[in-house]
């Protein structure tokens, strides 16, 4: 049953034009910085790839979590849930290839996606430009599995959307947070809340060091260490499919 569910995510995405959303958008992001590129006096080629990388990762995560979202909430009000349990599957088994569905979607997504970006700078091929693909391809397996999770847990849908979002934009500015918190001061409720956020960002994936525009144009930092940050997201990855079996193990039906 394994093999027949995985592919029934595939034609749920077929059937939802996931596919056809994201070469829309593909199509959509390369024509924008192209245009808003050839507005600029100096560096096009620079705006064209920074303003592509980031309409990439910026969509290509909205376009999977509201598929993700919408896919779940539908199998359970049209009962396809508890038609699926029904079959010689089991709960974590039908989790598992969910989660290696949704993650196989989001690598597909990053791929395709990745490559307008590498597309527009095929003349200057370099280590910044790989790093910056592979922390995206992460960072979208984790949205995809982390909307997952929430969708599962939650019955309400726009609940689940602005929980997901939330989560994502968390992830994406906890750099800043922790850098205001610091310079607000040590004292009274600022150091209470730095404490807080930093006890926070310990368990959270750091999506504001990953998948950093600038890489493309200089290369990662070497005070950077990446390969850590993508090891704590692979563990924050775990954690939330085990987060998600364990819900559906308690789950009554």
């Amino acid at each position: 049953m394994v093999w027949p569910l995985f592919r029934y995510i595939m034609m749920a995405a077929l059937r939802d034009r996931l596919i056809l959303s994201i070469v829309g958008l593909m199509l959509v992001v390369v024509s924008l910085s192209i245009f808003f590129g050839a507005t600029v006096i100096t560096e096009q080629d620079q705006f064209v790839r920074s303003f592509a990388a980031f309409g990439v990762r910026l969509f290509g995560v909205v376009v999977l979590v509201l598929f993700v979202v919408t896919y779940i909430r539908r199998s359970f009000e049209g009962r396809d849930v508890d038609y699926l349990l029904s079959r010689p599957i089991g709960r974590i088994r039908f989790i598992l290839t969910h989660a290696a569905g949704f993650s196989f979607l989001a690598f597909l997504a990053a791929g395709f996606l990745g490559g307008v970006v590498a597309f527009l700078q095929m003349h200057n091929i370099n280590a910044g430009l790989l790093s910056w693909w592979l922390s995206i391809g992460l960072e979208f397996i984790i949205m995809a599995n982390v909307a997952m999770f929430f969708a599962f847990v939650m019955t309400s849908q726009t609940v689940c959307l602005i929980m997901v979002f939330a989560f994502y934009l968390l992830s994406r500015l906890i750099g800043e947070i922790l850098g205001i918190l610091q310079k607000g001061g040590q004292t009274g409720v600022m150091s209470l809340l730095s404490k807080i956020m930093e006890m926070i960002s310990i368990f959270i994936p750091r999506l504001d060091l990953m998948g950093q525009t600038k890489w493309l144009l200089y290369g990662v930092p070497e005070t950077l260490s990446l390969p850590f940050i993508m090891g704590q997201g692979i563990v924050f990855l775990l954690v939330v499919i085990g987060a998600s079996v364990l819900d559906m193990h308690r789950r009554q039906f």
